[in-house]
């Protein structure tokens, strides 16, 4: 199985690299990811605070280009299993923190568990948090693009499966940003933070199509969209997966809405910031895969 190393990180989802490895249809490959302050936390002296030197901020893994994969195909890829490295962390912080402490912590695992403060304790379940395809070449920033981004979806998760659409050749996939643990919405704006092994499997995919990031859970699929406000979101996720269940099953789009709309379950995916600082919400739709 091949590996991409973690020295192999991009800095920016708008920088255009060469591909870090190629990969064909069907291969599975394990990617290293470091975590968002410095490769890996081994303990706290390895905490670094905003401004030093060696603090290290959104830098993900790849990109991996995938034989075949072309402008309005999707990449289709399983998260296999994710294997946290070094210890999970948070430096503080949160749009409704109730306390005023920012202090640094380590959350450190124990059979399947991490330890919080207070004596509190969760279960690990490692998610990829930031995860897209390279944009069009005419693609203008937004906060939220339909290629994906930094989306902290916690069904991202191994058992999985992500599909993105492809706007350049090979798909240029980059990842990173994996969290040990996390909620929905990510409230305290970090999870668990940290580095990992990510082993996953990736297929060109020209049955969905869909226009913006799709989740396939073996009960559901997920279709998930931001577009400033709460209603636009829900209106845009609403319609894409109207007009997906309407070409799968091949219904009248008004059928297939009505379908959507009574049994879809809405769910609040993320928060996503935009470049001045404001925060939009990433709606989730899932429908059950048993259309009929």
């Amino acid at each position: 199985m091949k590996r991409l190393t973690r020295e192999h990180t991009v800095g920016s989802w708008r920088e255009e690299t060469a591909p870090a490895i190629t990969v064909d249809p069907g291969e599975t490959i394990l990617v290293e990811t470091i975590n968002h302050m410095t490769p890996i936390v081994r303990g706290p002296e390895d905490l670094r605070a905003h401004g030093s030197p060696e603090y290290r901020e959104r830098e993900e893994t790849g990109p991996i280009h995938v034989r075949g994969a072309r402008p309005g195909d999707a990449l289709a890829i399983r998260i296999e299993q994710i294997d946290v490295v070094g210890l999970p962390h948070a430096h503080g912080g949160g749009p409704l923190r109730a306390v005023k402490s920012q202090q640094p912590m380590v959350f450190p695992p124990a059979e399947g568990r991490c330890e919080m403060p207070g004596g509190l304790s969760v279960a690990i379940r490692p998610m990829v948090g930031h995860i897209y395809t390279a944009a069009g070449p005419s693609a203008e920033p937004s906060p939220f693009p339909d290629n994906g981004g930094n989306m902290d979806f916690t069904e991202i998760t191994p058992g999985n499966t992500l599909f993105l659409p492809v706007c350049r050749d090979g798909g240029m996939l980059v990842l990173g940003d994996v969290h040990a643990f996390q909620g929905d919405g990510e409230l305290y704006l970090e999870g668990g933070e940290c580095a990992a092994d990510v082993t996953i499997t990736l297929d060109v995919d020209r049955t969905y199509r869909h226009p913006r990031p799709l989740v396939e859970t073996p009960e559901s699929l997920i279709g998930l969209g931001c577009r400033g406000g709460l209603f636009e979101s829900i209106q845009l996720v609403l319609a894409d997966m109207t007009a997906l269940v309407s070409r799968l099953v091949g219904v009248g789009e008004e059928e297939a809405y009505v379908f959507c709309a009574m049994v879809g379950s809405v769910r609040l995916a993320g928060c996503l910031g935009s470049e001045r600082g404001t925060q939009h919400p990433l709606v989730a739709l899932s429908i059950p895969k048993e259309f009929r």
